[in-house]
């Protein structure tokens, strides 16, 4: 059976160009199928590029090892709104390092687990998976500042120590 790697990763109007492994982590160079963006101001397609610089993002893990994509991004201008824009992919959040996916998958395992737990399996420093899991619930909040699940005063919790959900949930408890 000949699987593509396209195929596993399920990214749109991207394919992968080449995959380099080593040290237990896979590299894939993506190549962008698409010629041309959309303007972010006035939605008008442009395909005149005006620069590319490459940016590493990490992904889900594939077959047990950290996964990180070379990304072109790619900036072109817009002579209907005479300005650069930097062409939007549906996969990462700007200027974030990390896939959506990724970053969706780090905040349910620390719902999971804690924070040190998935710090220690993901091979990234408590700092970052607290970042990541503060910016997921941030955009998972509800218009109007409800909470979308209920963890709630994460803020709070945090400064008096919680790592865990359960920790977590007991310190929602007590304070209401």
């Amino acid at each position: 059976m000949d699987i593509h790697l396209d195929t596993l990763l399920k990214l749109p109007n991207a394919t992968v160009e080449s995959c380099v492994q080593q040290d237990h982590e896979a590299y894939l160079k993506l190549r962008l199928l698409n010629e041309d963006a959309s303007c972010p101001q006035c939605e008008q397609l442009s395909s005149e590029l005006h620069q590319n610089r490459p940016i590493l993002l990490r992904d889900l893990s594939i077959f047990g090892q950290a996964t990180y994509l070379k990304v072109p991004r790619r900036q072109f201008y817009c002579h209907n709104c005479q300005c650069y824009f930097t062409e939007s992919l549906s996969f990462m959040n700007e200027g974030r390092q990390y896939t959506r996916r990724y970053e969706e998958h780090i905040y349910q395992q620390v719902q999971l687990s804690s924070m040190e737990q998935v710090s220690r399996v993901e091979r990234l420093s408590f700092d970052r998976i607290q970042g990541i899991f503060k910016y997921q619930y941030a955009q998972k909040k509800l218009p109007g500042g409800q909470e979308l699940n209920g963890l709630g005063l994460m803020k709070s919790a945090n400064g008096k120590g919680t790592k865990t959900l359960s920790q977590l949930s007991e310190t929602l408890r007590l304070e209401n």
